[in-house]
């Protein structure tokens, strides 16, 4: 009976490592989707700057360029790559790695507030 139950644990947590893997690869995914569509909404306000400072604009062409490689990455790599990354990062610049938190930190509360507001001004939306 003990080894039934140790087995039907095992299981279960099997289970949860899955489904927590399929989760990471759908957000992963999302994460390179908004990241992309980030780096064309950079590229169409380079295009407007072109003709008035088109120093800046060259500039922000290529502040687009890296985010859009940043979302191909975050595309093309495996999760224990990208963790892997991340602790080396944190070991070598972890003010950087403080910044990108904090950064990806204030994103991700713009995004969830613009989310928030859309939902608030569609009619359809219900409350629960």
């Amino acid at each position: 009976m003990a080894q039934s139950e140790a087995s039907s644990a095992t299981a279960g947590v099997e289970s949860l490592k899955e489904r927590a893997a399929q989760a990471a690869e759908q957000q992963k995914e999302t994460g390179a989707r908004q990241l992309s569509g980030i780096a064309g909404a950079v590229h169409a306000a380079a295009d407007q700057l072109q003709e008035q400072l088109p120093g800046a604009a060259t500039y922000i062409h290529d502040a687009a360029e890296r985010i859009d490689h940043v979302a191909s990455d975050l595309r093309d790599r495996n999760l224990s790559d990208i963790a892997q990354t991340v602790r080396r990062l944190g070991q070598e610049r972890p003010l950087a790695l403080f910044g990108g938190a904090v950064l990806a930190g204030f994103v991700m509360t713009r995004f969830l507030k613009s989310a928030q507001d859309s939902n608030a001004r569609d009619p359809d939306y219900q409350r629960t």
